[in-house]
């Protein structure tokens, strides 16, 4: 099987992603991790964070009792969440290829992370990656957009400037492809003067039930989806949002 080239997309973009969004999603997704994963492994347990970003979502996991581990394919990401949860062992890997010599109690990956899995098969790799990684009969939860986010989300150009940054997205969500983009234009000032960077970011709205069928193809069990509002998540964040139970 060829190697795959890890995700790099997020290294420019760490920055920002950890000064605006880092720690919000965290206040939605915290009741809903505890209630639907960790309340079903005992304190103290090993817990993987996949797709960790930044870490506060992480330290926050930690700061429960949990013995944590985080992986993300972004280094900047890393570097970020190194000092965010600076007692927690972070990796560098592609969420579809990755090592870590032991298995985890539960895992779960929050915040749409696994909708920047380009296509199924990337998502029954990165599926078949996790459950190795955790004990028989562990649990995993995760989270992915619905098209209806995407088409509401996805279609806009925001902007946010402050004294020493300044940022424009302009993102657009193709019907056909179900890929979604968002081009990123940074400025910050730094030695003095204004510097700008150009990049993109991709997402792909997966069907619930290619994904679903992605979890029992990697070996996993029990497969339950809810909708994030009926789990409790209110606001922008729960719109048209699934959460995935499965078990190894």
């Amino acid at each position: 099987m060829a190697r795959i080239e890890r995700n790099r997309e997020y290294d420019p973009f760490a920055r920002l992603y950890n000064r605006h969004w880092g720690a919000d999603y965290r206040v939605e997704a915290q009741p809903i991790v505890e209630r639907l994963l960790l309340a079903r492994v005992p304190p103290g347990s090993a817990v993987l964070d996949v797709c960790c970003g930044t870490g506060q979502f992480t330290q926050l996991i930690r700061e429960r009792g949990f013995e944590v581990a985080g992986l993300d394919a972004s280094r900047e990401m890393i570097r970020f969440a190194r000092q965010n949860a600076p007692r927690v062992k972070f990796t560098v890997a592609d969420v579809r290829e990755f090592s870590l010599a032991r298995r985890f109690d539960a895992a779960y990956s929050v915040y749409e992370s696994l909708n920047h899995v380009p296509d199924l098969p990337g998502l029954v790799r990165a599926f078949k990656s996790i459950r190795r990684h955790l004990k028989r009969g562990a649990p995993f939860l995760f989270d992915l957009n619905r098209e209806e986010a995407y088409l509401l989300y996805w279609n806009t150009t925001d902007a946010i400037v402050e004294r020493d940054d300044a940022f424009i997205t302009r993102s657009n969500f193709d019907e056909d492809t179900k890929v979604a983009t968002c081009d990123v234009t940074t400025f910050d000032a730094g030695d003095g003067c204004w510097h700008r960077r150009d990049f993109t970011l991709r997402q792909t709205c997966h069907s619930m039930s290619a994904a679903q069928g992605a979890l029992l193809k990697a070996g996993f069990k029990n497969v339950t989806l809810q909708d994030a509002r009926d789990a409790g998540m209110t606001g922008d964040a729960g719109y048209a949002r699934t959460f995935f139970l499965a078990f190894a």
